[in-house]
C-alpha cells in the first residue's frame, strides 16, 4: 500500500487506463443521437471535437479522481501509519548463548527523529567497547535503573554463566538498599546463586579496609584522600600531609608490633597520647637487647664469669658488660656475684621490623613530640571526626574493625569472630560478585566512606591484575563488572593525587573491567567533585547514555558532547508589491489597482546541534540518546529505545507506548 501511494502517478495512470477502457466499452459514444446527427450534418468539425472530448474524458476523469484520492491518502493516512507502526525486531541474542561478551543497549529506528523503522536493529556494544566504561545519566523517573542497570547487569552476569573460568566477577555499590537484591535474583536466575557475596550490617561477614599487603603510606594516603572527598580539600596542603604522616606511622607501629591494624586502632592511638607512648615503649622492649653490668674488680676476681663475651662498658669504664644469656644469669647467681641489668637498643638486629621501628622512634621523638600541643590537637581532630565513626557505633565497629583472631583460621575455625571477606584479588579470580548493602538513609557519610574504601580496594586489585595478565598471556582472564548506582555518592577524583576514579578508569581497560555507572545528571557529578575535575572523570567513559534530564546544564553539556553538523536550513519569504498605491477612504488601508504577490524559498548550509539541548529534556521514558563506542570507532549519536527489564524484549518501543506499557 505504501509503495503504491509513493508511486501514485503511475498508479493513477493504470487506474485511468483500465477505468477508461471499461467506460469506453460500457458507455460508447451515442452516434445515433438526433442532435448529434444534426451537428454532424451542419458542423462536422464540432461533432469531431465533441466525440474526441468524450473519449478523452473517459480516461482523464478517472485519472484526476484517482490522483486526488491517492494524494489525500498519502498526506493524511500514510505518514500517520508510518509513525504508529514499526517492523518486527530481529531475534534478541540471549546472554547465555553469546559467543563473546556484549551488551544490547536497545533498539534503533530513525537516528534523529522519533519515527519507527520498517527494519529496526539492535544497538550492541561488543566486549572491547565495554572495557572503555559506560555512564548513564537520567533524571528521577526516567527509567535509568529499570531500563539500563537491570538489563545490563543481567547480560554481563549471564554471559558464560555455566563456565567457571569465563563468567564475570564484580563489585556492586548502591545507596538505596534494594538493588543488591535484584543482583542476587539475577545471579539466581543464571544459576550462579552461590557467587553472590553481600556485606551488610546484619550479616556475619567482616571487612577490614586496612588488612592488606599495602604499605602503611598507601593506606594512610587512601584515608587522607577519602577525607578530602568527604569534607573537601583545603588550600593549604599542610593538613593533608600531617594527616597522612600521623596515620602512616600509627599504622606502621601496629603492623610492626601486632602484624594487624584496624581503623579503630588508628583512632584510639591518635586521640590517646598514652596509647601511642605505650606502643613506642612496647616496641623498645621488643627490639631491645638486655646486658649485664658487673664491677670491673669483681669481674677480674672471678675470671670471666659465665664465660660470656665481656667488654668494657663505654659509659663507665669501672664496669664490664656482657649480653644477657640464661647460662650467664645462672652462673652469676650461683657465685653470688652482684650485677645490674641494662636494656638498650640492639644494634645487631638488622631485621625489617627493627629498622621500621627505628623510623617510628625517630618520627615520634624528633617530629611528633616537637609539634606544639595545639597544632597536634588540630591534626588529631582533623582525622578523629572521620575515624570516630568506627567507635560510636558498635555494629559498625564489629563489621569493619574485627579482631585479629577473625583472620586466623585456627582461632576462628567456628567463625565466632565472624566470617572474613577474602581479598579482592581472590574474589575476582574466583568469579564472586560482592555487593555492599549499606543504605545511605541511616548514615550517608559512613555509607560513602565504606563504599569508597571498598571501591579503592577493588581498584587496587584490578590494577595489580594488569602485570599478572601480561605475564600469563596464554590464559584467559574473566571480565570483572564494576556496577554503581547513584554514582555521585561514591565518585572520587585525585586531581593532583595519584589516586582517583579518573585514573583508574583510564587504566581499567587492560584489566578487563566492565565499568557501568549511573547518576541523575552531569550536575550531580559537578556538585560532588571539586573544581573542574568532573570533566576529567566524564571523559573516561567512552559510552554515554542520556535519558531525560531535568536541568539545563546537563542538557547543554550533553548537546555539546553530541556535537554539531552541517544542516540545510529552509527560509521562506513572501512579498507584495503594487503600482499607483493610495489610501482607501473607506478602509484606511493602502490599496493599488495593480498588485502582485511573490514567494521565495531558499536553503542555507549551517552548523547546528545534532540534538538540541531541549531534546534531552523531552525524552520519554525508556527513550535515550546514546554516544556509543565499540572499542575501535566512536558511533554517531543516535536515538535509542531501551528495553525495561519488566517488559518483553521482542516488542518494539513504539508498540509498547501504543499499548500503554511505558
Amino acid at each position: 500500500m505504501r509503495y503504491a501511494l509513493e508511486n501514485r502517478a503511475f498508479m493513477s495512470f493504470l487506474i485511468a487506463g483500465s477505468s477508461g477502457l471499461w467506460l469506453f466499452l460500457k458507455y460508447p459514444f451515442a452516434a445515433d443521437d438526433p442532435l448529434l446527427n444534426m451537428i454532424l450534418a451542419m458542423r462536422p468539425s464540432i461533432y469531431s471535437a465533441i466525440r474526441l472530448a468524450y473519449a478523452s474524458m473517459l480516461f482523464t476523469t478517472p485519472y484526476l479522481l484517482s490522483t486526488f484520492a491517492l494524494s489525500f491518502s498519502y498526506v493524511f493516512l500514510v505518514r500517520q501509519e508510518q509513525r504508529r507502526s514499526a517492523g518486527a525486531l530481529p531475534p534478541y541474542p540471549l546472554p547465555e548463548s553469546r559467543p563473546t561478551l556484549s551488551v544490547v543497549v536497545g533498539e534503533l529506528h530513525h537516528p534523529k527523529r522519533r519515527e519507527a523503522a520498517e527494519q529496526p536493529r539492535w544497538l550492541e556494544i561488543p566486549e572491547r567497547g565495554l572495557y572503555t566504561g559506560t555512564a548513564i545519566f537520567g533524571a528521577i523517573g526516567s527509567g535509568k535503573t529499570s531500563s539500563c542497570m537491570y538489563p545490563f547487569t543481567r547480560q554481563v552476569l549471564g554471559f558464560a554463566a555455566a563456565d567457571q573460568q569465563r563468567r564475570a566477577a564484580g563489585l556492586v555499590l548502591e545507596v538505596k538498599g534494594d538493588f543488591c537484591y535484584q543482583v542476587q535474583d539475577i545471579l539466581g536466575q543464571c544459576g550462579r546463586g552461590s557467587d553472590y557475596v553481600e556485606l551488610n550490617m546484619d550479616g556475619r561477614l567482616r571487612y577490614n579496609p586496612l588488612h592488606s599487603d599495602l604499605e602503611s603510606y598507601a593506606l594512610a594516603y587512601g584515608i587522607a584522600s577519602l577525607l578530602n572527598n568527604l569534607f573537601g580539600k583545603g588550600k593549604e596542603p599542610f593538613w593533608q600531609q600531617a594527616y597522612t604522616n600521623l596515620v602512616k606511622f600509627v599504622i606502621l607501629l601496629h603492623k610492626v608490633l601486632f602484624d594487624y591494624v584496624t581503623l579503630f586502632d588508628v583512632y584510639e592511638c591518635a586521640i590517646n597520647p598514652k596509647r601511642l607512648e605505650a606502643g613506642i615503649e612496647m616496641g623498645q622492649h621488643r627490639f631491645a637487647a638486655k646486658y649485664v653490668l658487673v664491677e670491673k674488680d669483681i669481674y677480674l676476681a672471678h675470671g670471666n664469669p659465665g664465660r660470656g663475651k665481656w667488654e668494657p662498658y663505654a659509659e663507665d669504664l669501672n664496669y664490664m658488660q656482657a649480653r644477657e644469656t640464661p647460662q650467664l644469669l645462672d652462673d652469676l647467681k650461683a657465685n653470688a656475684i652482684p650485677f645490674e641489668t641494662l636494656i638498650k637498643p640492639d644494634s645487631g638486629d638488622t631485621s625489617r621490623k627493627r629498622r621500621q621501628f627505628e623510623a617510628i622512634e625517630r618520627w615520634f621523638e624528633h617530629d611528633w613530640s616537637r609539634i606544639e600541643p595545639k597544632l597536634r590537637t588540630s591534626i588529631v581532630e582533623g582525622i578523629a571526626v572521620f575515624l570516630s565513626l568506627f567507635d560510636d557505633n558498635p555494629t559498625v565497629k564489629d563489621v569493619f574493625c574485627p579482631p585479629k583472631e577473625c583472620f586466623d583460621p585456627v582461632q576462628n575455625a567456628d567463625f565466632r569472630y565472624g566470617v572474613p571477606i577474602p581479598p579482592f584479588s581472590e574474589l575476582i579470580e574466583s568469579g564472586k560478585v560482592l555487593a555492599l548493602n549499606f543504605p545511605a538513609a541511616g548514615n550517608p557519610g559512613l555509607a560513602k566512606a565504606i563504599g569508597t574504601m571498598m571501591k579503592q580496594d577493588f581498584q587496587r586489585a584490578m590494577i595489580a591484575r594488569i602485570p599478572q595478565m601480561h605475564g600469563r598471556r596464554s590464559e584467559e582472564f574473566r571480565p570483572v563488572l564494576f556496577l554503581c548506582d547513584e554514582y555521585q555518592a561514591f565518585a572520587t577524583v585525585g586531581e593532583n593525587d595519584p589516586t582517583g576514579d579518573e585514573k583508574f578508569f583510564a587504566l581499567a581497560r587492560q584489566a578487563k573491567c566492565v565499568a557501568i555507572v549511573a547518576t541523575q545528571s552531569i550536575s550531580s557529578l559537578r556538585s560532588t567533585l571539586p573544581g573542574e575535575s568532573w570533566r576529567t572523570l566524564l571523559q573516561t567513559f567512552r559510552t554515554k547514555i542520556f535519558l531525560a534530564v531535568s536541568d539545563d546544564f546537563s542538557a547543554k553539556t550533553a548537546a555539546d558532547l553530541c556535537g554539531k553538523e552541517e544542516q540545510f536550513k529552509v527560509a521562506y519569504s513572501i512579498s507584495e508589491s503594487g503600482q499607483d498605491a493610495q489610501v482607501s477612504l473607506f478602509t484606511g488601508r493602502t490599496t493599488a489597482h495593480k498588485s502582485s504577490v511573490s514567494t521565495s524559498k531558499s536553503y542555507n548550509l549551517q552548523r547546528d546541534y545534532i540534538f538540541e539541548p531541549k531534546a534531552f529534556g523531552e525524552l520519554k521514558n525508556a527513550e535515550s540518546i546514546v554516544l556509543a563506542y565499540d572499542g575501535v570507532n566512536p558511533l554517531p549519536p543516535t536515538l535509542c529505545y531501551l528495553k525495561p527489564h519488566y517488559l518483553p524484549v521482542d516488542v518494539t518501543w513504539f508498540d509498547q507506548v501504543k499499548r500503554g506499557l511505558i
